[in-house]
């Protein structure tokens, strides 16, 4: 494995100051190419001999973790890095189609640039037609190959132009060789399809550098995967392996370092998630949600799913739950830990329980999806990260009262909100908790766990949605319920901290394109990205371990 390097910086939010201020210190015109690769999964370049890439990452901001988005397709992922913003804005949800697409409303970068800054002149050399006929339309040289070399040969031929001021490509074989044989690092056709590409790269940078009027340029480079695969090579569009992509940000005003979540401040409209700790003082941290009077009181149908990353624990804390703990015996319901793995313990007001386990760890060090239906009078399913791993048969009656006596339901803590067992509270980390007054399908709950914003999306229960907590929210004590239910949360206590669940996505890549291209960016974009900047005018150093 190769060694990068581990420092991160802030990642501000969408605000860019003018080109002509980094004009002003450099003295040199800006200019930019950007590589766009379909199928190189996270893991690749850590593995492949890449001397090429390995090039740039010595001067970039980069993350071989970035977020590609949901769906994760060649074209959707195109759609995101281009026009700055998730599928559910630019409509592109579709293998292999760019059908429903919202590019009138949210266009590509290159068009932007165009509106902007008629005078650079720019080039548009790709695979898919359909990034030059309807997002790219506006490059002044567009072409289109049936192969990576000749995207290659033409994209050095527009390199040698003096006049050029930006140039995207899109190479495609990885993506090729990943469907036919599996995106595995096993598979040598797959790793030299990538070393293929690392060629392509730095052939690119010398063409770059070969320019007679490179002493007067400040270039960036732009490396960007807009997909992964799975190793059987069949798109699935949700998979970690195919959502999880190498993001590379190369140029002068970038810092040289890897980007890493745990050590980023939040940011602005991402995605964000909340870590609970345990106060060295002893005291409590949790959230607590009102459900006196809601349709989240006394369920008896439900799907409970979020997703967590377990702390360091002890005894059996709640992670979410509405009763008091102190009994199981007692009316309510909590999802707790059950030695390094979890369990739910469910009773109604005649003290008749259940205690259904998972069997299966939570406490690895990763992130866990966590999902528990409920159905009163036929049976409780337990699920770990998509699979069912457990089903209990129930013989509650229709007439039973499963509501707790408390008006609260929490994380991290019981519904008394005063738990000891574990004191102070349970310590991890959430993101994306959803309540379901409906018992979700094995096959929803597959299809649906890894999708951000799932009050825009065709979820088939989403009238059912009573309780959606994204934990994108980056200060004060409100966490806020995107349900449309109005159930809101409170964060108690001090022992928290928010960061990013990923370090950069895909929607990043356009707002620093236009921030290195002197553009401003216009808050009625609606552009989703951050600006990733040192925190420095010019650069007057580097920080290289």
């Amino acid at each position: 494995m190769k060694s990068f390097f581990k420092y991160s910086r802030l990642m501000l939010t969408v605000c860019l100051m003018a080109g002509q201020f980094a004009y002003a210190q450099t003295g040199k015109s800006k200019k930019i190419l950007v590589i766009g690769v379909d199928g190189i999964i996270n893991s690749a370049i850590d593995y492949a001999s890449t001397p090429g890439i390995d090039k740039l990452t010595a001067d970039a901001s980069y993350s071989m973790n970035g977020y590609g988005g949901i769906p994760a397709y060649a074209s959707s992922g195109w759609s995101t890095m281009l026009t700055g913003v998730s599928s559910d804005k630019h409509g592109v949800t579709i293998n292999k189609s760019f059908v429903g697409n919202k590019f009138a409303q949210y266009p590509s970068v290159v068009s932007r640039i165009k509106s902007g800054a008629p005078a650079i002149v720019l080039a548009s050399v790709v695979r898919t037609p359909e990034i030059n006929t309807l997002l790219n339309q506006a490059a002044d040289h567009k072409f289109q190959f049936g192969s990576d070399e000749d995207v290659y040969k033409k994209s050095v031929e527009m390199l040698k132009l003096p006049e050029m001021g930006a140039v995207f490509l899109q190479f495609s074989s990885p993506s090729e060789v990943g469907v036919d044989v599996g995106y595995q690092l096993r598979q040598a056709r797959y790793i030299l399809a990538i070393q293929k590409i690392d060629e392509y790269v730095a052939g690119l940078q010398a063409a770059i550098q070969s320019r007679s009027g490179y002493a007067n340029e400040d270039w960036d480079i732009f490396f960007v995967s807009t997909h992964g695969g799975t190793e059987s090579g069949v798109p699935q569009s949700t998979s970690p392996e195919e959502v999880n992509v190498p993001i590379i940000l190369s140029g002068g005003e970038l810092d040289n370092k890897e980007l890493v979540g745990a050590a980023l401040p939040p940011r602005e409209n991402a995605d964000n998630i909340l870590t609970i700790n345990k106060a060295a003082s002893g005291d409590r941290t949790y959230v607590r949600i009102p459900i006196k009077g809601t349709a989240l009181q006394g369920m008896n149908k439900f799907t409970i799913e979020t997703w967590i990353k377990a702390g360091a624990n002890s005894s059996d804390p709640s992670i979410i739950g509405d009763k008091n703990w102190d009994s199981g015996g007692l009316p309510g319901f909590t999802i707790c830990r059950s030695g390094s793995n979890w369990k739910i313990n469910i009773a109604n007001t005649k003290s008749e329980r259940y205690d259904v386990g998972s069997g299966k760890t939570i406490e690895d060090g990763n992130w866990h999806h966590l999902a528990v239906t409920f159905d009163k009078t036929k049976s409780i399913k337990i699920y770990q990260d998509g699979e069912k791993v457990t089903e209990s048969v129930l013989t509650y009656k229709d007439g039973d009262n499963m509501a707790s006596p408390f008006d609260y339901l929490c994380l991290a803590q019981d519904g008394t909100q005063t738990y000891s067992g574990g004191a102070p509270n349970w310590a991890g980390s959430f993101n994306e908790v959803r309540i379901w007054t409906d018992v979700l399908s094995t096959e929803t709950i597959q299809k649906y766990m890894y999708l951000r914003n799932i009050e825009n999306s065709n979820h088939p229960n989403r009238t059912a949605l009573n309780l959606y907590l994204k934990m994108d929210d980056v200060r004060g004590t409100v966490v806020r319920d995107y349900s449309g239910k109005g159930n809101n949360g409170e964060l108690v206590g001090a022992a928290s901290e928010r960061h990013p669940y990923y370090p950069i996505g895909l929607t990043d890549v356009s707002v620093n394109i236009l921030g290195h291209m002197g553009m401003r960016v216009d808050g009625s974009w609606g552009l989703e990205g951050s600006v990733l900047k040192s925190n420095v005018p010019f650069r007057l150093f580097k920080v290289n371990n």
